[in-house]
């Protein structure tokens, strides 16, 4: 092999993707090969009309890149690790990126479906047939996002900037909304946006899906003072409370269950400090200190006749109305 050849396929090696780039300067530093910039320069040039290399705004003394669509075979390809990897990411993980994230990384999740579907001989291809994740309630279909707005709306998350939207509440007429976004999160196979409104700074969450419309500003966004969205989602401020309230206070739930769920409860427990008490053979109680969350209510009521609240009196009230209202629609005698 000539030494042209090897100083080409070093070249190649070297340079980086778009948006990071690297001069003929930092290129003919990190050869350290005895020929001159201009040699560099010339291999550059001639590389170019066969790969998917550019330069900075056409100048070829500036940053010389790989370009955002260049196939990654052209690189160094992807070993059957990495590609496994970018093929459970893309699975389970793209709701949460941002767009320009996405388009960089499309080259290397079509990397990964050639490289899988190119080898047979190791396990690791078997591995996304034996994994999935079980979401705890029926599994739904996710809404269709609009390209566009989720860029916008993540592009105005990842830049820290103000953003305007065009938004169909349940129920009600369209409303354009300014806002501060603050978060991103995914529930039930729906993206959501937490954000402040710039006018009143209340918290809100949107769900992409019903926007119909988002332009991020030049504006820089303003958090909430101690606002933190990690917190904000750990303590499910996201969910509804039933009493109405806008704060999440805790309360003391005690309820009475059978040994199904009171084995399930031992082995995920609803808090720290939950504690469970054996009735008789079939029957214990369980006590803990959980946020009164709508959330909170309809898992409770999923359970059915397999759990009895008694405390708080509140939401023993509103467990006893929910199953008064199910009795009268499955009422058998009136069908």
């Amino acid at each position: 092999m000539s030494e042209q050849i090897i100083r080409q396929f070093k070249i190649l090696q070297k340079l980086p993707r778009y948006p990071r780039t690297m001069t003929i300067s930092e290129i003919h530093s990190s050869l350290d090969i005895g020929v001159s910039r201009r040699t560099i320069e010339r291999d550059l040039e001639k590389l170019c009309r066969v790969f998917s290399l550019s330069s900075t705004e056409g100048d070829r003394s500036a940053g010389w890149f790989w370009t955002e669509d260049a196939p990654v075979t052209y690189m160094s390809g992807l070993a059957i690790k990495q590609a496994l990897s970018f093929s459970l990411i893309k699975k389970y993980l793209t709701p949460l990126f941002p767009s320009v994230t996405l388009k960089e990384l499309n080259p290397f999740f079509e990397q990964a479906e050639v490289t899988l579907e190119s080898i047979s001989s190791s396990p690791l291809i078997k591995w996304p047939n034996k994994i999935a994740v079980v979401e705890p309630t029926q599994p739904l279909l996710p809404p269709t996002i609009d390209m566009e707005i989720h860029k916008s709306v993540t592009e105005a998350l990842l830049e820290d900037l103000q953003l305007n939207i065009s938004y169909q509440p349940v129920g009600r007429n369209q409303q354009d909304y300014h806002l501060n976004p603050l978060g991103l999160f995914l529930r039930n196979q729906v993206s959501y946006l937490v954000a402040s409104k710039i006018d009143t700074e209340d918290l809100r969450t949107f769900a992409l899906h019903r926007m119909s419309k988002a332009e991020k500003t030049s504006k820089q966004a303003v958090h909430p003072k101690d606002f933190d969205f990690q917190e904000y989602i750990s303590e499910h401020h996201i969910l509804s409370n039933i009493t109405g309230k806008k704060s999440f206070e805790p309360i003391q739930l005690k309820f009475v269950v059978d040994n199904w769920v009171a084995t399930h409860l031992s082995e995920s427990r609803l808090s720290k400090d939950q504690q469970i008490e054996r009735i008789d053979n079939e029957r214990s109680t369980v006590t803990a200190t959980v946020q009164e969350t709508e959330q909170l209510f309809w898992w409770l009521l999923g359970f059915g006749a397999r759990v009895e609240v008694l405390e708080p009196i509140v939401l023993r009230e509103k467990m006893a109305n929910s199953v008064k209202v199910l009795s009268e629609k499955y009422d058998i005698k009136r069908t």
